[in-house]
């Protein structure tokens, strides 16, 4: 054990004098040294650049927070505003006079027209809803906005939709309602004691006030918005209803006081201009009708 003691003793001793004996030029210590300045410099430089990196990449960083901060109040601001200002808008009412037709376009684009004797009530603003409320008769072309239904009230009925064609046929002193879907998709609920039908091209939900009932039809769709054109369709249709169908084409007063004449079905077709009067006289051919008139006041009456 001592002799391995000092065998390691005598091994320290002569790697020290043997490196006390290695003796470098002068050239060789400049070299040594101008290398360390070197990897120095280099260091300090990966250093700093690493510095500013990392500072650029916590003020991006800042910067991307303080944008989505202010996107996210101003679009949240924007929303609030919005929402004030279609909670504060006032309801538009338009009207048209009985033979008159008009076109109405809508806050979001879409085209509305208006047959006689009927009114329409929208917001000014349309909001997450586009709700238009309508007595009387009206064609719909409506702008596609897959976040915002357009939905068409008419008495209990309710129609949505999200972009389409159609025409509503619901006039509060009638029996019946009649949506009729030119193209597109058209959901038809009839309320709570009815059902809810979806419609496809060429199909009207047929609403009956009096039973509650909703029930769903295939239609001449071209004869169901004829009267955009003052062309006129009627299919074993009550004399009462045509003469109200009559009165808002033309602005007259009709008046039936006989209640089963009330209830005579007739079909017939107007399509070539004929004023009220030639109607008249096509209608009182009847063997059962006689018409009389006075200005714009008729009164057809059973013949005895």
């Amino acid at each position: 054990m001592a002799e391995l003691i000092e065998g390691s003793e005598r091994d320290r001793r002569r790697l020290a004098e043997l490196l006390d004996g290695i003796r470098v030029g002068p050239g060789v210590d400049a070299m040594a040294d101008g290398m360390r300045e070197a990897v120095w410099a280099d260091v300090r430089s990966r250093i700093r650049r690493r510095g500013i990196r990392m500072r650029i990449v916590r003020y991006a960083a800042a910067a991307a927070v303080m944008a989505g901060v202010v996107c996210g109040s101003w679009f949240m601001g924007g929303r609030r505003t919005e929402s004030r200002l279609v909670a504060a808008a006032q309801p538009v009412s338009v009207s048209t006079p009985l033979g008159v037709k008009s076109d109405v376009v809508l806050p979001d684009g879409s085209r509305v027209r208006l047959n006689g004797g009927t009114r329409i009530v929208y917001p000014a603003l349309f909001g997450d809803e586009r709700r238009v409320e309508v007595d009387g008769e009206a064609y719909f072309e409506v702008e596609h906005d897959a976040r915002r239904p357009f939905v068409v009230v008419t008495g209990q009925v309710v129609s949505t939709v999200l972009g389409t064609t159609f025409n509503v046929h619901a006039y509060s002193e009638d029996e019946n309602y009649q949506i009729t879907l030119a193209t597109g998709s058209l959901l038809v609920d009839g309320g709570p004691e009815s059902r809810s039908v979806r419609l496809r091209p060429g199909e009207q939900g047929f609403f009956e006030r009096t039973s509650g009932l909703l029930s769903l039809r295939r239609v001449n769709v071209e004869q169901v918005l004829s009267w955009q054109e003052d062309r006129l369709y009627f299919r074993a249709e009550p004399l009462a209803s045509i003469a109200r169908s009559l009165e808002r084409q033309f602005n007259v007063d009709i008046t039936i006081p006989d209640e089963r004449l009330r209830r005579i079905c007739f079909t017939g077709e107007f399509v070539d201009g004929e004023n009220i009067h030639e109607i008249m006289r096509i209608i009182s051919a009847d063997s059962r009708i006689l018409c009389r008139s006075r200005k714009n006041h008729f009164e057809l009456y059973r013949n005895r």
